[in-house]
């Protein structure tokens, strides 16, 4: 599809920040340290309401062919958050929508209690992070004891109650020798997918340059011994996003290579009503250079915006692997710009 043409125009999916409260201190998060109580004093007064956030996936719905909302945070399985993250997946449910709500592990409402909210289980879709396959690694990725075992116990609770489940991990340096195992004993859990990408210089990860791999021939050969154990039996599907250093042209057996629909037929919606064309712009409360306007405003016009946005042709032109803006303008004095893909 031709986004800037002037036929119809789809956004099939919309990134919904719930909430910016988290209860982990992940090494990779986009959002620095240093900015969690900026953020808390400037955006919080202003989240939008529930109203305002199912209003915008009506408009969506309605007029731009949404099929899928993810909710992402912070973490929207706090006990204080929860009321809005449910608010918002039973009005996608009642839409006939696909929810993906992205979850560290250690979310304090019960997985039953979540899937309860579905007509269908199969509606929803759980993305848990875990990064590596040891606790003591996760727990230091995550930056919080007890993650561990949370996140493996809710994993396969969430199995268990039919949803399906996706396991995340971001590879760096201190983590990538865990990769197979983790594949492994997410496999063991029951996961449908096993997702993995570099950890890129974005957020908190511009204090840990030195955890980033260094190369392309580093994620080859993560990639590769993968996709060895994508053959196995036992293993779940072994999905791999941007960026991909392997041969695609020929299909490998439980593998599926994705592609990005940041700013092409996906939005992401911050908690204030700022729209941006992927969520790794956010870095800091004053990154602007791509935001695509505020839904509140009485002057936003998604239609305008998607056809004539500077800051959305920006994105676009520059968003081929290896240059996504999103994150090459938050890679600031990090050289390794070639591996700056989502």
């Amino acid at each position: 599809m031709q986004v800037d043409s002037p036929l119809s125009i789809v956004v099939n999916h919309a990134r919904i920040c719930v909430s910016f409260y988290c209860n982990l201190h992940c090494e990779h998060c986009y959002v620095p340290e240093e900015y969690r109580d900026q953020y808390k004093r400037l955006l919080e007064p202003s989240q939008l309401s529930i109203d305002e956030m199912t209003d915008f996936i009506d408009l969506l719905a309605d007029k731009y062919s949404l099929m899928k909302v993810s909710l992402t945070g912070g973490e929207p399985l706090l006990k204080l958050v929860f009321p809005r993250t449910a608010a918002l997946m039973a009005h996608a449910n009642k839409r006939g929508l696909q929810v993906q709500l992205n979850t560290g592990g250690l979310g304090q409402v019960p997985i039953p209690d979540v899937v309860s909210i579905f007509d269908d289980p199969k509606k929803l879709t759980f993305q848990f992070s875990f990064d590596g396959a040891k606790r003591e690694t996760v727990e230091r990725f995550r930056g919080k004891a007890g993650v561990y075992d949370s996140a493996l116990r809710q994993m396969a609770e969430a199995v268990n109650c039919g949803v399906v489940v996706q396991a995340r991990m971001t590879a760096n340096r201190h983590n990538v020798g865990e990769a197979l195992d983790a594949y492994r004993l997410l496999s063991s859990v029951g996961v449908h997918s096993f997702r993995t990408k570099p950890m890129f210089a974005s957020g908190v990860a511009l204090g840990n340059e030195d955890a980033l791999l260094g190369s392309a021939d580093e994620i080859r050969e993560l990639q590769e011994a993968l996709m060895g154990i994508a053959a196995e039996p036992s293993s779940s599907r072994l999905e791999l996003p941007p960026p991909i250093f392997v041969d695609t042209s020929q299909p490998r057996p439980n593998v599926r290579y994705t592609e990005c629909d940041c700013g092409n037929t996906a939005v992401y919606l911050s908690t204030n009503g700022d729209l941006y064309p992927c969520s790794f712009v956010v870095g800091d409360p004053d990154s602007r250079e791509f935001l695509l306007g505020n839904v509140r405003s009485s002057e936003f016009d998604l239609e305008k915006v998607w056809r004539t946005s500077p800051a959305l042709k920006k994105f676009r032109a520059n968003s081929g692997c290896g240059q996504c803006p999103s994150q090459v303008a938050l890679l600031k004095n990090v050289e390794n710009r070639a591996l700056a893909c989502a």
